[in-house]
């Protein structure tokens, strides 16, 4: 049995060798991301810039090319297929320095919500589809207690200023919290501005959290894109 399971196995890898997901180079495991694009996409680095309310930002990924295709089709195309190959990212970054430090302390993690409409119409969080398994195995719980209280436009073409006024407590509390010591991990997809971060920070802060810092699976840090 386990020899026609490996017979079966071989032939599958034969016909249909992994590749990876960004430039389709055949690769050793599923959703793999090759070493050529990981050294292209891979950037866990600290944002050097300050951000009202917001301790510290880190991103996994740069916003470009590989990374860029696989996060818009998972927004836009509401195409969970490439969800597996995000988690393969994270896991590859498990235990790079500047995650540990981050992730050191934390008390729970806030994904930044959708608003319902939103939700309803693409099905899912993206934010919680790309972390939440990767958090659940740190036994750091998801807790949603955010609400996206103003339905707004994609924000991809607005600027800073414009974002700002859109954003502007577009967010609250599910209820009356007392976050009074605690340190919070916000999660989002794409950190551009920093605008939507800042405002989720805002309520947070004012429920008395302490810290509250940033991990984006994807950013430019500063550069306009798509959000």
């Amino acid at each position: 049995m386990n020899l026609l399971h490996e017979l079966w196995e071989a032939l599958i890898y034969f016909l249909f060798p992994p590749r990876c997901p960004v430039c389709r180079e055949i690769v050793d495991e599923r959703y793999q991301i090759c070493s050529k694009c990981a050294g292209k996409i891979l950037h866990v680095d600290f944002s050097n810039e300050k951000f009202h309310l917001i301790d510290r930002v880190l991103r996994v990924t740069k916003y470009r090319g590989g990374t860029r295709d696989l996060l818009r089709k998972l927004k836009f195309d509401n195409n969970l297929r490439v969800v597996p190959a995000l988690k393969k990212i994270l896991d590859d970054v498990d235990r790079r320095e500047e995650i540990l430090s981050l992730l050191n302390g934390i008390d729970f993690v806030v994904p930044v919500p959708l608003h319902q409409s939103r939700l309803a119409e693409r099905g899912f969080n993206q934010t919680e589809e790309i972390f939440a398994e990767w958090f659940a195995k740190k036994n750091l719980p998801l807790k949603n207690i955010l609400i996206r209280t103003v339905e707004t436009p994609r924000l991809y073409s607005f600027g800073k200023s414009e974002r700002e006024k859109i954003l502007s407590g577009a967010f609250t509390a599910v209820e009356e919290l007392d976050l009074s010591g605690k340190k919070i991990l916000l999660v989002d997809d794409i950190f551009t501005t920093g605008t939507t971060c800042r405002e989720c920070a805002k309520v947070l802060k004012s429920l008395g959290a302490e810290k509250v810092f940033v991990l984006a699976f994807a950013s430019d840090f500063g550069k306009k894109f798509d959000d």
